[in-house]
């Protein structure tokens, strides 16, 4: 009887420790209630945009005309070799214009002499996209960032800090949020998660990030979540904490739809804005 007890004791121990362990990685509750602003509508991915020229992804065209029709936006940043921000989804150059290589490795001048899709679109900056939006809609800024954390972070934080309309900042890596948190920690934070497959990641990185296990380094706000994932467990305990959740990628309006009894808002391609 006794050794049955010291076990049960044990085990006790072992489940409030990990139990404990767990609601600390997972990031527990927010020291602050989210802006009604992140769900306020739906977010156009990369903007509203055409397959062809007119519009092309992450273009000021396709801000504008997500902006003018009510929805919020949501693009990507990262570095030129000059260190301006410019918006532009893939690190490499050749899905979207003529030229082969980098963004990284090119000026800001160089990179916006290249057209999108062939049309009259160009990259753009960051300010540029936020002053096109003009704050009628959020903004939610994606880090593209699998490398060294500094730079990038820091100048989104500023550029982002400054700007008088509503923007969060999101990214999948959760050592981006923590160093925009410490520079513009007024700045909502998003943690962006899924499955991660074919990512690359080693399995213990797969663990940590799907389950939402870095969130006591990035503290975020809110969180955007692969939509076909949608509902799990720790979706779940975050919304329960009061952490508001995005669904990406929906692709038509019945994913759409369905991803709204899901989550609190979702993120869409162009075919689910119709």
């Amino acid at each position: 009887m006794h050794k049955r007890r010291l076990a049960a004791g044990i085990a006790a121990v072992l489940v409030l420790a990990f139990a404990g362990a767990w609601w600390f990685a997972s990031g527990g509750i927010p020291d602050r209630e989210p802006a009604a602003w992140l769900t306020g509508q739906d977010a156009a991915h990369r903007g509203q945009w055409t397959a062809g020229p007119a519009r092309p992804e992450n273009s000021l065209a396709a801000f504008r005309e997500a902006a003018t029709n009510g929805y919020a936006v949501e693009l990507d940043v990262q570095l030129s070799r000059d260190g301006h921000l410019v918006v532009f989804h893939d690190y490499e150059l050749s899905r979207m214009t003529t030229a082969t290589g980098d963004v990284a490795d090119r000026t800001l001048a160089e990179l916006q002499e290249l057209s999108l899709l062939g049309g009259s679109e160009t990259i753009p900056t960051l300010r540029e996209a936020l002053d096109t939006v003009g704050g009628r809609v959020p903004v939610f800024v994606e880090i593209k960032n699998e490398g060294e954390v500094g730079r990038l972070e820091d100048a989104v934080a500023r550029e982002v800090s400054a700007y008088e309309g509503p923007a969060a900042v999101m990214s999948f890596n959760p050592f981006s949020l923590a160093r925009v948190a410490a520079g513009a920690p007024e700045v909502p934070r998003g943690q962006l998660a899924g499955a991660l497959r074919d990512e690359g990641l080693a399995v213990h990185e797969v663990v940590l990030l799907s389950n939402l296990l870095m969130n006591c380094k990035s503290q975020p706000d809110f969180i955007a979540y692969e939509l076909t994932e949608l509902p799990n467990v720790c979706t779940t305990l975050q919304r329960w904490r009061g952490r508001p959740l995005l669904g990406w990628t929906a692709d038509s309006p019945a994913e759409r739809g369905a991803g709204r009894t899901r989550c609190d808002a979702v993120i869409c391609n162009p075919g689910a804005l119709r």
